[in-house]
């Protein structure tokens, strides 16, 4: 990828203020020196702040204050940073090029609602439109998976092909503040696509990653003990190859709520001790953007009935 000096601003798709992110539409030329522009999406954060030493504390790199108040003891400004470095950046940046219209939808402000969808609307109406994507659009987690793209990023790898997986960081981390650590366990296994898929003769998968992440994580990030990890799964998934979000307990993030996530264990427990196909039979009920294919297919069928 090319430097961004020839983005070209389109307009803002969303902003975050409590979350500190920035979501920006905009073209990208094909190569450094084409003129062909091509839609790009820019995703900007703020990072976290680094731990300082006490011989680089943070009020150094301070530049610019102004003050917007007092009261008492209590005094308020809004301050400008000095440049930093490399290990102390002040912005996360991900640009997803070229972008489609999927993409754009997906990153757009847009109004959620909770929805409910049945076992029946799953394989009339979801199960064909799943079924139908092409897989192109999951390129690069096969990418990953084949050892063909990020291998630096692969924190651990299991081959077998029925219960394996690999863990690396998500693109939401940091990679530096373990407070707010976000993995991914992805499957090896192409035939399960989300939780829908899950039945009782996938369970030594889905224990496989709860038991081996768990034993990973306080050896690989020393300091984070193995009851402050939470595995969880979501539902509809971003993209339809299974994967198992693992986070620090204290991270909140949208996808780490309830009306998206559903905890690994969980999912365990009612293959195992409720029904053997529990997902497969179950009404379902989660939050989804107005603007997501899956929420016009559920209303329409709703309304069709």
């Amino acid at each position: 990828m090319h430097a961004l000096s020839r983005f070209t601003f389109t307009r803002v798709l969303n902003e975050d203020p409590v979350l500190k992110t920035l979501t920006l539409l905009g073209a990208l030329p094909s190569s450094p020196e084409s003129d062909d522009f091509h839609p790009a999406i820019l995703l900007i954060e703020k990072t976290h702040f680094a731990p300082q030493s006490s011989e680089q504390d943070i009020t150094s790199r301070i530049s610019d204050m102004l003050t917007t108040g007092s009261n008492d003891i209590y005094f308020w400004w809004n301050a400008l940073l000095a440049s930093g470095h490399a290990q102390d950046p002040d912005l996360k940046m991900t640009v997803i090029f070229p972008a489609t219209e999927a993409h754009v939808a997906k990153y757009s402000r847009q109004e959620r609602k909770m929805i409910t969808e049945t076992a029946q609307v799953y394989k009339s109406v979801v199960l064909p439109w799943i079924e139908s994507q092409p897989t192109s659009r999951i390129q690069w987690v096969h990418n990953i998976l084949q050892g063909l793209k990020e291998t630096e990023n692969v924190l651990f790898r299991d081959d077998d092909p029925d219960t394996g997986f690999i863990v690396s960081p998500d693109s939401k981390w940091d990679k530096r503040t373990l407070s707010s650590l976000y993995l991914l366990a992805i499957s090896q296994r192409g035939d399960v696509r989300s939780l829908r898929d899950l039945r009782a003769e996938h369970l030594p998968m889905l224990k496989n990653i709860r038991d081996k992440t768990m034993a990973l994580v306080p050896i690989q990030f020393p300091g984070v003990a193995s009851d402050e990890v939470r595995l969880f799964v979501h539902y509809h998934p971003s993209y339809y190859h299974f994967h198992v979000h693992i986070t620090h307990v204290s991270v909140a993030v949208a996808g780490s709520l309830v009306g998206q996530s559903h905890l690994l264990d969980t999912i365990i427990d009612n293959i195992e001790n409720i029904d053997p196909d529990y997902y497969s039979k179950a009404s379902i009920r989660f939050a989804l953007g107005v603007n997501h294919a899956v929420y016009k297919l559920i209303t329409e069928a709703q309304a069709a009935q």
